[in-house]
C-alpha cells in the first residue's frame, strides 16, 4: 500500500494521460471512421475500393505494429513529434477502421424501402445520405461504437511499453522500483482502467436505452 500512496502522482499523471490519449485519439478515430463509412457507400467505385483497402489493411495490421511505426519509424522519417502524440497517430490509425465497420454496420441496418422511397420523393444521393443514411446510421452504431471505444481504452495500456506515461506505463515504471508490491501495483492500475471502462459502459447502456425510446 506504501508503494501506491507514495506514488500517487505517478498514477495520476498515467491517469490522466490515458484519458486524454482515449478522447483524442477516439475523437479523432470517430471522424475518420465516419470518412471512410462514407466511402464505403458512396457510388464511386474508386472512393469504396479507398475504404475496403484501408480497413483490411489496417484491420490485419496488429495495434502493437501500429505502434510500434508510428512512435519509433516515424521519427526516423522525420516526423518530430512527442510519444504522446505519435501514440495518438498510431491509435487513430488502427481504431479509424474499427470505428468504420460499426458505423457500415449501422448503415446496413436500414431497411431497403427507406431508401427506395427517399428515391420515390426525388430526393439527391447527397441528400439521401445526410438526411436518412447517416442519423439512422449511427443510431443504429450506437452498441458497436460504445464497445469500440471500451477495446480503444486497453489497447492503450499497448502505449506504455513504447514509452508513453500512461497508466500502464506508470504501472511499469514502479514496478521496476517496487518489485515487493508488484501485486497491489497491478491491482490498483486494474482498478484505475475499471474507473474509466465501467462509467463508459454505464454510459453506453444509458445512451442505448435511450437510441432505442426514441427511434
Amino acid at each position: 500500500m506504501n508503494a501506491i500512496i507514495d506514488n500517487i502522482d505517478v498514477f495520476w499523471e498515467g491517469f490522466v494521460n490515458t484519458v486524454l490519449l482515449v478522447v483524442i485519439s477516439g475523437l479523432m478515430s470517430v471522424a475518420a471512421g465516419l470518412v471512410l463509412a462514407s466511402f464505403a457507400i458512396s457510388p464511386i467505385p474508386l472512393l469504396q475500393r479507398i475504404s475496403g483497402i484501408y480497413v483490411g489493411l489496417m484491420r490485419n495490421i496488429p495495434a502493437a505494429a501500429h505502434l510500434f511505426f508510428t512512435i519509433f519509424i516515424l521519427p526516423l522519417l522525420g516526423v518530430r513529434l512527442s510519444f504522446f502524440a505519435l501514440a495518438t497517430i498510431g491509435i487513430t490509425l488502427y481504431f479509424s477502421a474499427y470505428y468504420c465497420d460499426a458505423v457500415r454496420s449501422g448503415i446496413n441496418a436500414i431497411g431497403q424501402g427507406q431508401l427506395e422511397a427517399s428515391r420515390a420523393i426525388g430526393l439527391r444521393k447527397a441528400q439521401t445520405l445526410r438526411l436518412i443514411v447517416l442519423p439512422q446510421g449511427l443510431r443504429n452504431s450506437v452498441p458497436p461504437l460504445i464497445n469500440t471505444t471500451i477495446a480503444l481504452v486497453k489497447v492503450t495500456a499497448i502505449a506504455g511499453v513504447f514509452g508513453v506515461t500512461e497508466l500502464f506505463g506508470a504501472m511499469l515504471q514502479l514496478i521496476n522500483t517496487n518489485d515487493s508490491a508488484v501485486i497491489a501495483l497491478m491491482l490498483f492500475t486494474a482498478l484505475l482502467y475499471s474507473a474509466i471502462t465501467v462509467p463508459a459502459g454505464l454510459l453506453a447502456a444509458a445512451v442505448e436505452r435511450k437510441v432505442a425510446f426514441t427511434s
